[in-house]
């Protein structure tokens, strides 16, 4: 598998996975305001920045993602990211996160918020479990072609993983759908 791929959601939406270490990351590459942004899109980095500057910043490094800049007219040193890559915050703050002022989190959610609808997140979310159910399904073959089969353990236990993947994916485009007709796109 790939240290990095994309895909191309509309002209204006890009969703990129990067594998760091052995995670694989997601991230929204949107154009709003005449400009590209990256945006990273798992918790994890969300609540974690300085890991989260780590791995933007090997992404910005990352030759197949100049490629795919290129294919797609974006120039690199244009783009932005909603990450502060450089740490520029005084070195008590750093030291002592237990009184921190988490109101810089709130408002990077809330322009998250503003920036995407309801049936934007829940596509993302559908195609992130998407990705898991493939991610598992290769597992399941390996183990097949390794000779192992329904009476395994651990081939019944993934087995299960992906059916609750796949019920999860049917059940959020069930809530999807739900929300369309001529109501529009609803913000949160």
């Amino acid at each position: 598998m790939l240290d990095f791929s994309f895909e191309i959601i509309d002209e204006t939406k890009i969703n990129i996975q990067y594998k760091y270490g052995s995670e694989f990351f997601n991230f929204n590459l949107y154009y709003a305001n005449g400009e590209w942004t990256l945006h990273p899109f798992d918790g994890i980095l969300i609540q974690n920045r300085e890991m989260c500057s780590l791995i933007v910043s090997e992404l910005l490094r990352n030759k197949d993602f100049h490629v795919m800049l290129a294919k797609e007219k974006i120039i690199l040193s244009q783009l932005r990211t909603s990450v502060n890559l450089q740490s520029n915050e005084p070195d008590e703050w750093v030291a002592d996160r237990r009184n921190a002022d988490y109101s810089r989190h709130d408002d990077e959610l809330m322009d998250y918020i503003g920036n995407h609808s309801f049936e934007d997140i829940l596509q993302l979310e559908r195609e992130q479990i998407e990705a898991r159910v493939q991610f598992f399904q290769q597992i399941i073959q390996r183990m097949f072609m390794e000779g192992l089969g329904p009476e395994d353990a651990d081939f019944i236990k993934v087995q299960a993983v992906i059916r609750i993947y796949k019920e999860t994916y049917d059940r959020l485009g069930e809530l999807n759908d739900d929300w369309r007709g001529d109501r529009g796109r609803r913000r949160w």
